[in-house]
């Protein structure tokens, strides 16, 4: 897709809330039509990185995943999935060689493993910390370009959806990301991904 095409629908689109599955977000402001971009963008983000969709997760009431993805508008889209098994977390992480607001990319790095106990404890917590499913799906702050933050989770039986525009360089002290931040900086470090996530050549986190 050529960034005539993909520019306006990733930048003006992500404005709105996004509602999927069983679960309805917090604070959502949806329309049909915007909706249905939404759902087609970041899927095929999520299947060039050739990753499971989470709301269909929600059919297994003890299943539980996080997923998090960080597109920049000049810079490459990463993601990167945790699910619990017993008292360990399973990590997936995923890097397109695309300018996100351009172009979705290549499939690049793509890692598989488990996580050691103790970072599955450190996991758990800062997920605890966050309170995920009471976080609004959208806090109002909004921008033409820079970087999006998408995160989803799923836990007995319900989905969310949050999304931060610039979340670690756009006020986020004021903003109550702290414990957004510092997981995913925990999933950033954990990833294995040789390139931490970049907009114009600055990392992101």
């Amino acid at each position: 897709m050529n960034a005539v095409l993909l520019t306006p629908i990733l930048w003006c689109a992500l404005t709105w809330a996004f509602t999927y599955g069983p679960y309805s977000p917090i604070q959502t402001t949806t329309s049909p039509g915007v909706e249905a971009q939404l759902d087609l963008l970041y899927e095929k983000f999520e299947a060039q990185m050739n990753v499971p969709e989470l709301p269909e997760l929600t059919e297994d009431v003890n299943a539980e995943a996080y997923c998090m993805m960080i597109l920049p508008t000049w810079g490459n889209a990463i993601l990167v999935r945790v699910q619990r098994h017993g008292r360990i977390y399973s990590l997936s992480s995923r890097r397109l060689d695309g300018q996100a607001g351009f172009e979705i990319g290549k499939l690049v790095e793509a890692k598989d493993f488990e996580l050691s106990a103790d970072d599955s404890r450190a996991l758990e917590q800062l997920i605890q910390n966050l309170n995920f499913f009471q976080l609004a799906t959208d806090d109002g702050v909004l921008g033409a370009d820079g970087d999006e933050w998408l995160f989803q989770g799923v836990s007995q039986g319900k989905y969310h959806f949050a999304k931060r525009w610039c979340a670690s360089s756009y006020n986020p002290d004021k903003r109550g990301l702290t414990a957004f931040l510092n997981l995913c900086r925990f999933l950033v470090d954990k990833s294995a991904l040789s390139e931490r996530p970049k907009n114009k050549g600055h990392k992101l986190i």
